[in-house]
């Protein structure tokens, strides 16, 4: 996998690349490329949480037509909840802003958020993985195993969004 940042420099045009030569100015050139391959990632996460939900929406319907009727309303609301985070992640705050940004980032808050990304995206590899666990179940309708895939998603949903809660705590400075 590419690494953000380094496509983000790639993509700068020419007058963001005079500005990382002037002065002063060359700090905040490299804040806004952090922001902006920060951003590149959380709209990445947010289609990949959107591509779960729809294939665990797939399994609704399959439900649905099967009339393996006992947890559709637990799934209903396991992809009520990614909808939200997936909207939580999508829109999130930037944090850090501007010129007299109040949050720093050195070394070891990058590393730090690194580790969180890294977790994120494995939690969504997981989360893949899961939904054809769950696709699985729901085409061999049974009701023990759809119910078992359904809370383990739930469980592995709430570990993302713990995760990326305490990730955008960090990135605002609002860490304790």
């Amino acid at each position: 996998m590419t690494d953000l940042r380094e496509k983000v420099v790639e993509d700068r045009g020419i007058i963001s690349r005079i500005q990382t030569y002037i002065p002063g100015f060359s700090g905040y050139r490299a804040k806004e490329d952090i922001r902006a391959a920060d951003n590149m990632l959380r709209m990445q996460m947010a289609d990949k949480l959107a591509s779960v939900r729809r294939s665990i929406e797939v399994c609704r319907s399959d439900m649905a037509a099967n009339g393996s009727l006992d947890y559709l309303e637990r799934l209903g609301a396991l992809i009520s909840r990614f909808k939200t985070i997936e909207q939580e992640v999508g829109h999130a705050a930037q944090g850090y802003s501007g010129i007299s940004a109040k949050v720093k980032f050195g070394e070891a808050e990058l590393n730090k958020l690194y580790d969180y990304d890294y977790s994120l995206i494995s939690a969504l590899a997981d989360l893949a993985a899961d939904s054809l666990k769950l696709k699985a179940a729901v085409n061999s309708n049974s009701a023990a195993s759809i119910k078992e895939n359904i809370d383990a998603m739930g469980a592995r949903l709430d570990t993302f969004e713990a995760t990326f809660k305490n990730r955008m705590m960090t990135v605002t400075g609002m860490e304790a």
